[in-house]
């Protein structure tokens, strides 16, 4: 079943009451929603009271909690501990990895996303060839850094949707559009990971001591291509000097997009689950390969 997502933008109270999430405003009627169908809850306003008690319940329930600061951009997530039964075993595979495994999975890793970059290319009409190369070069470990000169090429193309637009993350429009779509596929990621009982501050690649989210960090690269696609093709609509809430709820669209993986078509939010699970796998050498999913061609 897939979970829903939900978004404050206004002042309230939430709470826990009979085992719902509660939510009470001024201005709005009270609403009531089953945690069980929750999977994310966005606070973007500075002037929501919560307690202790419901931030256990969300907990509780396996639901990600992220917390927008200021300007409206995501600053902060909570992401349950996890209750899979098999934490400790998957764990300590994790923490065993080789080096070379990791090597192996950070190449798997690259290679998927620069497919997905190359196909989401196609889809708006532009030369894709120069990926499908770089595609086939990556190293283990992506010692050649390909992923950088992909990255690079890749923007350069997308650019002809707008002009003068570089990839920055205080730059342009849509600049904010995709680093608010980045956050809320990182906040899925590190979900799915603890899900999965892996530890997030331990990554296959990213490994910046003052970072705690290092594998979401990872594991989300292949994802990234789908928010791209989602922004670029409403290039106008997301020419704004500030996302407003309609602007967020396109944003938020993208967990529930269906996106091809393993043979079937999921919704991006059950995809990224199906991914973390075969991650699990790699490191208990169950199986060779982290399954990603594949950018839909038109």
């Amino acid at each position: 079943m897939l979970k829903r997502t939900l978004f404050f933008g206004s002042p309230g109270k939430l709470s826990i009451q009979n085992s719902l999430l509660t939510w009470e405003s001024t201005d709005n009627p009270v609403k009531k929603i089953s945690l069980e169908d929750i999977a994310f809850i966005v606070l973007e306003s500075q002037q929501i009271l919560i307690s202790t008690y419901c931030l256990n319940a969300i907990a509780e329930n396996g639901i990600a909690l992220i917390c927008c600061d200021n300007s409206h951009l995501p600053s902060a997530q909570m992401i349950p501990f996890s209750n899979n039964s098999l934490t400790q075993k998957h764990t300590a595979a994790q923490l065993n990895a080789s080096d070379a495994l990791k090597g192996r999975l950070w190449r798997q890793t690259i290679q998927a996303k620069i497919l997905n970059q190359a196909q989401c290319l196609a889809n708006f009409g532009f030369q894709n060839m120069r990926l499908l190369a770089l595609h086939k070069e990556v190293k283990n470990n992506d010692v050649n850094n390909t992923e950088a000169v992909a990255a690079r090429y890749y923007f350069q193309q997308l650019s002809n949707q707008q002009n003068n637009f570089l990839r920055e993350r205080n730059g342009i429009p849509p600049n904010h559009a995709l680093n608010y779509g980045y956050a809320i596929i990182r906040a899925a990621v590190a979900r799915a990971l603890t899900s999965s009982g892996l530890l997030c501050v331990v990554g296959i690649h990213h490994a910046n001591q003052y970072n705690p989210l290092g594998l979401a960090d990872d594991i989300m690269e292949p994802y990234r291509p789908f928010i791209d696609a989602l922004v670029f093709s409403n290039i106008s609509f997301f020419d704004c000097e500030r996302l407003e809430k309609e602007h967020k709820a396109e944003l938020l669209r993208a967990l529930t997009m269906d996106v091809k993986i393993a043979n079937e078509n999921r919704p991006l939010l059950n995809a990224i689950s199906f991914t973390t699970a075969s991650l699990a796998r790699c490191f208990l050498k169950e199986q060779n390969t982290v399954i990603y999913p594949e950018f839909p061609s038109l």
